[in-house]
C-alpha cells in the first residue's frame, strides 16, 4: 500500500501547485519592497501553468502621471537573448543548419584571430556564451558610434582564452551572429524572422525591435537614473539597439506573460517540448559571480545554457533565468517548468536589490515545494 502511495505521489509530484499563497507571498515579500523605490514596474506570476497575479505600479515617468499598463512598452536588454535562442532553435528545424555548422561555412567574410579556433566557432558556442573568445569582446564598441558590421569587422583582433566549447565567455557582439544566420538562411531580417515566427504566433502584440518603436510608442516606459535624492528621467539611448539578438526587443508584460507561458510549455505548437529541453538545459558551467547572484547556501550548479541561465537551488535542479539591463531599466525572468510555475518583473530604474529577486524565486519556491509535498505525503 505505502508503495502505491508512493508511486502516485511521484506521478503528480510535478503537478501540484504551490498554492496562492505563493503570488501573495512573493509580491509582498519581495516585490513590493522593490516598487516603492522605483517611478514604476509591471510583474507576473504563473503558477501550475496559470496565470496567478498580473499587476502594474506607478507611471511611465517620474513626477508624471500617465501609469504603467500591461501595454506598457519596456526595453527588456539582455533578456533579449532569451528569443535569440528560440530563434536558433527553429532555424535548425527548418533550414539545412545545424548547431556544429561553422560560421565560417556560412559567413564567408567573418574572420577570427585564430584561424584553427575560428574554424570550429558553431552556432552551439555563441548562443551558450562559450566561443571561447575573451567575454564582452568589443561590448564597448556598441556603446560608441560604431555600426554592428565595422564591429564584426574588428573582430579578427579578440584573443581567444579557450578553444571554443571549453569555457564561458559572456558576449553581445558574437552573440548577435545569430542574426546574420537567420538573414544567411532565409532572407529575412532577424526582426522580421523574430516577428513572424514568434512574437506573431504567441500573440505578443506590442512586442517590437529598436529605438525608433520605442521612443515612438506613446505608452513606453522612460528609463530612470537615482540622483542621490530622487529618480530623475534619462532618454533612451539607441546603442544596445545595434545588436538586435542580444539587447533589441521591447516588450511589454502582457507580452511576456506570453512568452513565459510559452516557456513553461504552454505553447507546443509553438515552442515544443524538445526545443524547450534544448534551450534549458545546461551547456557550460559559470560561477554564481558571472551570473551576477548574490552568495546563498541553498545555491547549486550554475551554467549557461541555449540564451538561458540555469541553475540548482537547494534540492531542487532545473531553475531557469534570464535578466536585462540598460542604463535606467531592468527586466527579470525566472521559472521552475517542472512545477509550471515563473514570474516576470519589469522596471523603469534600477532598485537596489533588484538581482537578489532570482534566488529568492527560488528560495520560496522551494519552501513552499517543500511544504506542499510534506502535507501531501501526511494524507
Amino acid at each position: 500500500m505505502l508503495l502505491r502511495y508512493l508511486f502516485i505521489f511521484l506521478l503528480l509530484f510535478p503537478l501540484i501547485s504551490l498554492g496562492s499563497d505563493f503570488a501573495s507571498e512573493f509580491e509582498s515579500r519581495y516585490v513590493n519592497p522593490l516598487v516603492k523605490q522605483t517611478p514604476g514596474g509591471a510583474l507576473v506570476i504563473v503558477e501550475n501553468g496559470r496565470v496567478a497575479l498580473e499587476k502594474t505600479y506607478g507611471v511611465l515617468e517620474a513626477e508624471g502621471e500617465s501609469p504603467v499598463t500591461g501595454n506598457t512598452l519596456f526595453r527588456i536588454a539582455s533578456l533579449s537573448k532569451t528569443f535569440a535562442s528560440a530563434a536558433a532553435s527553429l532555424l535548425v528545424r527548418e533550414t539545412a543548419l545545424t548547431w556544429q555548422t561553422p560560421l565560417r561555412a556560412e559567413l564567408s567574410s567573418l574572420r577570427f584571430k585564430s584561424s584553427e579556433y575560428g574554424e570550429k566557432i558553431n552556432l552551439w558556442h555563441i548562443m551558450s556564451q562559450s566561443s571561447g573568445l575573451m567575454p564582452h569582446a568589443y561590448t564597448n564598441l556598441i556603446e560608441e558610434n560604431m555600426s554592428y558590421a565595422r564591429i564584426v569587422d574588428r573582430l579578427h583582433r579578440v584573443d581567444f582564452v579557450c578553444p571554443p566549447g571549453r569555457c564561458y565567455g559572456y558576449q553581445n557582439v558574437v552573440f548577435s551572429l545569430v542574426g546574420n544566420l537567420v538573414e544567411s538562411q532565409t532572407s529575412l531580417g532577424y526582426p522580421e524572422y523574430v516577428d513572424r515566427k514568434l512574437f506573431g504566433p504567441l500573440g505578443m502584440q506590442r512586442a517590437s525591435f529598436g529605438h525608433e518603436s520605442f521612443i515612438r510608442d506613446v505608452d513606453h516606459a522612460k528609463p530612470h537614473v537615482w540622483t542621490g535624492s530622487r529618480w530623475r528621467p534619462i532618454k533612451p539611448t539607441s546603442h544596445y539597439y545595434k545588436v538586435p539578438p542580444a539587447a533589441g526587443v521591447n516588450a511589454s508584460i502582457t507580452d511576456l506573460r506570453q512568452w513565459l507561458l510559452a516557456q513553461l510549455g504552454q505553447n507546443p505548437d509553438i515552442l515544443e517540448r524538445e526545443i524547450l529541453d534544448e534551450m534549458h538545459r545546461g551547456v557550460i558551467r559559470t560561477s554564481r559571480q558571472q551570473a551576477h547572484y548574490p552568495y546563498r547556501k541553498k545555491l547549486g550548479e550554475v551554467y549557461y545554457g541555449l540564451g538561458w541561465r540555469v541553475f540548482d537551488y537547494g534540492q531542487e535542479k532545473g531553475y531557469v533565468h534570464h535578466g536585462g539591463y540598460i542604463r535606467g531599466m531592468t527586466s527579470t525572468m525566472v521559472f521552475h517548468r517542472p512545477t509550471r510555475t515563473g514570474v516576470v518583473f519589469l522596471t523603469n530604474s534600477e532598485p537596489r536589490g533588484i538581482n537578489n529577486l532570482v534566488l529568492d524565486f527560488a528560495d520560496l519556491h522551494a519552501r513552499l515545494q517543500t511544504s506542499q509535498s510534506s502535507s501531501f505525503a501526511a494524507r
